[in-house]
């Protein structure tokens, strides 16, 4: 359970407690209670398991009438296919994401906000009959799509690949087959999924269905940052400094090892996942990460802006030109400043630390909160922090966490 999910329990704990010794407020408190229950189901504090299978049930039904393929489609659909479908929590970005478990692996099962929100691949002829793009159009679709983007080049040969679905059901018509490829590839992550397989930054692709598509899953790093963790033992407090070591390492692998440094824009401690075997961190929700060329077109869009977080892309900082009032800047802080003031340093609000970060804790040494300070906010302003962390106050803190534990 996150973090924020303890703080939100507490919340309606403390609301019950204090309605309860006050009758005349009972009806206002349920109503209230009602309302926040709903909330909940909308905020992503809470999810039932009707919605996954809802999902599933509708997938199926493609499937059975021949417009979704893919290797999950079979499994999906059969009783003893992919078991213990549950819901997930505090994942507002996507139509769907919920678990499951097949030939003893679990996975994300992911669907595209709106998946129907997409460039329409054919098109109607006088007779209304649909018109689709030929092999060769269709993979020059795809090395434009990939290029606007993540700003990466692919060949003819490598487009020809991603055109197809692997694994897809014998019999099922080009044309479905290319829709489905079409739809998936207009998602962010799916498509940061393939592209970038090979470095292993994030989890692996499973498969697909239809616009339905399941990855690897891990564990999120949350478990190890929750309200307790200003009391947590020593043992816990190592585990939170390697978890931050290997955080680091991650961020150091977007920046240097790719075609382009990739900015993770939407930071969040349920975003990050560590392996089985406690040796890697990878990211787990991909929607809002792009190459800095990217994030930089968003941010410096020539948007009008009053205030520079108008110019902001979730955590992606820019500034608003207060001359011509618009987003005419590119992303001006980095992921290192963001991380440290979001993961290692915790949720911060009114200047106070509301839920402690992995490294915040009694046994922080001062050097460390000094370095983390310093790293979270590098010019040391009074507002929201527009600077990039610098690789000296990185490889600082890498060092001090090395020795720590």
């Amino acid at each position: 359970m996150t973090s924020f999910c303890f703080l939100f329990i507490w919340i309606l704990a403390q609301t019950y407690r204090f309605l309860k010794r006050r009758p005349v407020l009972v009806v206002i408190g349920t109503s209230v209670g009602f309302t926040l229950v709903i909330l909940s189901f909308k905020w992503g504090f809470m999810c039932s398991n009707v919605q996954p299978q809802m999902y599933v049930k509708k997938i199926c039904m493609d499937h059975t009438n021949g417009n979704s393929v893919g290797n999950l489609c079979e499994e999906l659909c059969q009783l003893r296919g992919i078991t213990s479908i549950s819901c997930q929590t505090f994942h507002m970005g996507k139509e769907s994401v919920f678990s499951g478990h097949w030939r003893n692996n679990s996975m994300f099962f992911k669907l595209p906000k709106d998946p129907n929100r997409h460039t329409t691949l054919h098109w109607l002829d006088d007779t209304n009959k649909k018109i689709y793009p030929s092999e060769v159009d269709f993979s020059s679709m795809i090395v434009t799509n990939v290029k606007l983007r993540f700003n990466i080049s692919v060949d003819t040969i490598d487009a020809k690949k991603m055109s197809y679905i692997h694994y897809a059901q014998k019999g099922a018509l080009r044309e479905v087959e290319m829709e489905n490829v079409w739809r998936l590839l207009q998602d962010n992550e799916y498509l940061a999924l393939l592209l970038y397989a090979k470095f292993d930054i994030f989890p692996q692709l499973v498969g697909s269905c239809g616009a339905l598509y399941a990855v690897q899953k891990l564990h999120p790093i949350s478990r190890y940052s929750h309200l307790m963790s200003l009391y947590d033992s020593n043992g816990e407090w190592v585990k939170r400094i390697k978890l931050s070591v290997m955080i680091l390492d991650f961020l150091k692998q977007l920046e240097n090892e790719l075609p382009e440094p990739l900015h993770i824009c939407d930071v969040k401690i349920d975003h990050f996942g560590v392996t089985r075997d406690f040796k890697k961190i990878q990211y787990l929700d991909l929607d809002s990460v792009h190459p800095l060329s990217i994030a930089n077109q968003i941010t410096g869009d020539g948007s009008p802006c009053k205030q520079h977080s108008d110019c902001d892309y979730f955590d992606c900082r820019s500034f608003c030109n207060l001359i011509t009032y618009k987003c005419q800047h590119g992303v001006v802080n980095n992921n290192l400043q963001i991380v440290c003031e979001k993961i290692f340093l915790g949720w911060v609000m009114s200047g106070r630390v509301v839920i402690p970060g992995l490294l915040l804790s009694p046994r922080s040494p001062r050097v460390l909160l000094d370095l983390l300070e310093l790293c979270a906010n590098p010019d040391g302003e009074s507002g929201t922090p527009r600077a990039p962390a610098s690789k000296e106050v990185r490889d600082r803190l890498h060092k001090l966490l090395s020795h720590l534990t």
